[in-house]
This record gives structure tokens, sequence and C-alpha cells, in this order.
């Protein structure tokens, strides 16, 4: 396996098979603000899932059910992690093929309109929550390690693109096109006409 660099500014890419065809999750790391503001939930759930030996490669199967009972334990009163699921809803948005192009459309209009299967949007939110958990809590030393369970299980791929140039590039680079052919050979006809 080669080298990777990761840092985290990098956004999460993940393909998604759905009865209608691919579609991709795009994602992006939370704000230090948003960090700052929820360090001991984001910091108890990754210790909550890893004491418990579900390591980087499951961790993603059940990253948002953690975190909603780590939320519980640190307040009996309420689930303190709905300001913070608010957050990954409004930073996560699906690329979905349309009339030739990819729309993008946030987590919020998917789920509520049921654009997509509940089971797929299930395993996709818990994906998307360890994705911010790890990015918020690891050294960037750690995150080739973190990030391994998502590449190898869901394909994910990390990129500094946003959504827009993401879903561009995927345009660019789903048209046809000669792959591996030679050009044909044109021979320059040779003129009659002496010089």
């Amino acid at each position: 396996m080669a080298n990777m660099t990761l840092n985290k500014k990098l956004n999460l890419v993940m393909p998604v098979d759905t009865e209608a065809g691919k579609i991709w999750v795009h994602s992006v790391p939370i704000s230090m603000e948003v960090f700052e503001s929820n360090y001991m939930l984001l910091t108890k759930t990754l210790a909550y899932l890893y004491l418990n030996g579900i390591g980087p490669a499951f961790s993603p199967r059940i990253a948002r059910r953690a975190l909603k009972d780590v939320a519980k334990e640190m307040n009996d009163e309420e689930d303190i992690s709905n300001s913070l699921m608010n957050e990954i809803y409004r930073i996560t948005n699906f690329l979905m093929p349309k009339d030739g192009q990819w729309q993008t459309v946030s987590f919020y209009e998917a789920k509520n309109k049921k654009l997509i299967d509940e089971q797929i949007l299930s395993e996709v939110e818990n994906a998307v929550v360890y994705f911010i958990v790890a990015s918020a809590v690891h050294l960037k030393s750690e995150l080739q390690m973190a990030f391994q369970g998502l590449k190898t299980n869901w394909n994910v791929e990390l990129t500094s693109l946003s959504v827009t140039d993401y879903g561009n590039s995927l345009t660019t680079s789903t048209t046809a096109a000669r792959t591996g052919e030679k050009p044909p050979v044109v021979v320059p006809k040779l003129s009659s006409i002496p010089s």
C-alpha cells in the first residue's frame, strides 16, 4: 500500500449503491468552533468505541448510535448530540444524477423526502459520524489508521474538493472517451505535382 499524506482539511467522498444507481456522499470536517463546543462529546464517543474493542474497521458501522449513547450518559435529561447532528447534516450532501448532471442534495432533504432507502441512509449516517469524530479527535499522524476501515469497507476517498467541484469532476471523469486505444495513424497524401 502506498503511503498517503492526510490533513484535517480533507473531505470525505463515499460512493453509495442504490436501486436508482450509484450516488455519492460528500462531507466536510467540522469547524474548530463546532469542535470546541462539542469536544468532550466527540472525544468520549471515540474513546467509547475504541475502549469497547470497536476499532476503525467497525466503528463506522455504529458511530451514530455510540454518539447518542454517550450523549445520554453525559446528560440524563436530554440527548445533547442533537445540535452536533444538525451540523453534521448541514455539512453533508449527496450527489445524485438528474438530467445528465450531478445534483447536490442536502442530507436533510434526502432524509425528509425519503430519496434514499432508510437502511442505506442509516449506514451513511454512521460512516459520516465516524469520519467527523475521527477527523476532529485524532492527531494528523493517526488519520491514515483511523480512516482505514472507511477506505476498505466503503471505498471512501479523501479529497480537498468541495461538493460542487467534486460533482463537476464526476461529470468530466464519467464522459465516454477512448481509453487504451491508440489514435489511427494518418498517412499524409503525397502530391503528384512536382515541386
